[in-house]
């Protein structure tokens, strides 16, 4: 016990020891939880199609025609029966751990255990979909159980939870620098070095584990390119563009196919085999938009592929990736993302070097600028794309019309659609991320929680005196007029009351109605958050604004909201957040 309580204090005077221990912890279970991952993967692809290779176009090649069709759809039956039981077990991962990071909130251990199963399972019977989303979760599940297991507060939880992600992404990717970066810039959105130095650790700890067993190697073996003339970057810029718009409707399509299956008349458990079975028959005309897609990536990379089958593996892939994921299944949509962004660059670059064969490079060049661009397109996370396929391809000949691409895609894309692939369905669901603990304070309070209710009224055709009267008890300085049916039609302000006071012989005929401020009037609902109220007094620099029900289209009064209130309301509050954390 004496040494126990030695520990705790060694521990608490050294936090910077201490929170390396702990990343260093977390990253030992990210790493071997991508080994047994990776493991299940290959275990289960070798069961049904008797090879556990990851280039898994030339696997089909050697499959039966049946296996094609019914493989993927008794993955799905699998993944669809194991999520009736466990709800962790479907999905793509990553908007779960944005929004238990975002709302403060843990992740079960036992979710690492699940996602594994049913992430294997999807992507070995060869559905579409990629490893990192899954590991993510699994990473992110892991270091909330190590934040758990010591009691860990939730500003700490978040850095853990963060840390077991970014472990997890850059095994997985053997990418440790792009697994920090999503970590910081997707999942936390905030570089501070309190938070990145455990991403930093974890990430390292993690990716050094999946070297020792599964060597150095990097995901994509691009070929050596190089900007062949300053004039190219003109189109690069025109790629980025075309990025963005093939981004955008990823997502669009990604989540249509969601809502349609979500809307189906059948058993839960039946959608994931019916999008495999629907993805089997895709795979019997094109076979390259099944499994991971590593090798189809390659051969764009290297201008090995059809113009006329790249450019339908830009859509196919998405229809692809929809059916398995947006069914039930459970994977992940970064390798989709950099699938379709190499098909798209490779279009692409196909056109601009047929045009202008002097002055571009190769098709595969554009193929790697557009895999970065289709990241930042889809995920809004800019950096994480430059550096992640910096680090999974090797080459940096490329990097600038890399770093043009991609920011140009991350623009246009945040234009034409403000959500990204994974915070589409947050938003769906009312979860904003990306806010300061101010707006998520003043979000979590509703105006009927604050309001004033024992307030002064005054009818239109009250007289300026008894006015005068009713000021005198009010508690607040802003005062509702009403018609004769009693609802809304104005307010008075001290202001209003003393451009009356010192005029001498208007008081005695002047009354509410013809001094209140009654047109463009502002004004709440009671289920407003104290956050839009705010916003809405800003508009004139208001102290306090009427909080009103609609009643036949007529206003009723409930109550009266001061800015004095927000301000109580939010101090409160943040008292209790801040000894929450």
């Amino acid at each position: 016990m004496n040494i126990k309580k030695s520990l705790n204090n060694f521990l608490s005077d050294h936090e910077d020891l201490y929170l390396i221990l702990i990343s260093t912890l977390v990253g030992l279970l990210a790493g071997y939880g991508n080994l047994i991952f990776r493991y299940m993967i290959g275990f289960i692809q070798k069961f049904f199609y008797g090879s556990d290779s990851e280039y898994f176009l030339q696997v089909l090649e050697n499959a039966q025609l049946y296996k094609i069709i019914l493989i993927p759809a008794i993955g799905g039956l699998l993944v669809g029966i194991i999520a009736m039981i466990f709800k962790s077990a479907k999905g793509h991962g990553v908007p779960d751990v944005i929004k238990v990071i975002a709302l403060n909130r843990s992740i079960s251990p036992f979710v690492a255990v699940i996602k594994t199963v049913s992430s294997a399972i999807t992507l070995g019977t060869g559905g579409s979909a990629g490893r990192e989303g899954p590991i993510v979760q699994i990473g992110a599940a892991l270091g909330s159980g190590v934040g758990k297991l010591f009691k860990f507060s939730s500003s700490r939880m978040k850095s853990v939870i963060a840390a077991g992600a970014a472990g997890g992404l850059a095994a997985t990717f053997n990418a440790p620098i792009g697994g920090a970066m999503f970590a910081a810039e997707v999942l936390l959105g905030e570089f501070g070095i309190k938070t990145f130095s455990p991403i930093i650790i974890s990430s390292v700890v993690a990716t050094t584990i999946s070297r020792a067993y599964l060597g150095n190697s990097i995901t994509f073996l691009a070929p050596p390119y190089q900007v062949v003339s300053p004039i190219e970057f003109i189109f690069y810029i025109i790629l980025g563009l075309w990025c963005a718009v093939i981004g955008v409707m990823f997502i669009k399509t990604f989540y249509f196919f969601e809502e349609k299956f979500e809307n189906l008349k059948l058993p839960s458990f039946v959608k994931p085999a019916l999008g495999g079975l629907l993805l089997g028959v895709m795979g019997i005309f094109t076979k390259e938009v099944m499994g991971v897609g590593y090798d189809t990536i390659d051969d764009i990379l290297y201008s090995k592929a059809p113009f006329i089958l790249i450019f339908l593996l830009i859509f196919l892939k998405m229809v692809a990736t929809s059916l398995t994921l947006g069914s039930g299944g459970s994977g992940g949509l970064f390798v989709p993302a950099l699938f379709i962004g190499a098909a798209a660059g490779g279009v692409a670059g196909t056109v601009f070097h047929t045009l202008f064969p002097t002055i571009t490079a190769n098709s595969g060049a554009y193929g790697l600028v557009a895999m970065s661009a289709m990241l930042a397109a889809t995920m809004r996370a800019p950096l994480t794309a430059i550096l992640i396929i910096f680090e999974i391809t090797g080459n940096y000949q490329i990097i600038l019309p890399l770093m043009l691409s991609t920011i140009i895609a991350h623009i246009a894309a945040s234009a034409i659609e403000k959500e990204s692939i994974f915070t589409w369905i947050l938003t769906k669901q009312g979860v904003r991320i990306r806010k300061g603990a101010e707006e998520q304070i003043l979000d979590s309070i509703k105006v009927k929680e604050v309001m004033l209710t024992d307030i002064v009224t005054f009818r239109e055709n009250t007289p300026f005196k008894e006015i005068l009267e009713g000021v005198k008890t009010a508690k607040h300085i802003y005062y509702p007029v009403l018609n004769s049916e009693g609802y809304l039609t104005g307010m008075l302000s001290l202001d209003d009351i003393k451009s009356v006071l010192f005029e001498e012989g208007l008081e005695d005929i002047v009354v509410a109605g013809e001094i209140c401020t009654n047109k463009n009037l502002i004004y709440v609902y009671p289920e407003d958050t104290l956050s839009t109220a705010l916003k809405k007094l800003g508009i004139k620099d208001l102290g306090a604004i009427p909080v009103v029900e609609d009643e036949n289209g007529k206003l009723k009064l409930i109550g009266l909201l001061r800015r004095s209130d927000i301000i109580l309301a939010y101090n409160k509050a943040l008292t209790q957040f801040m000894e929450n954390k």
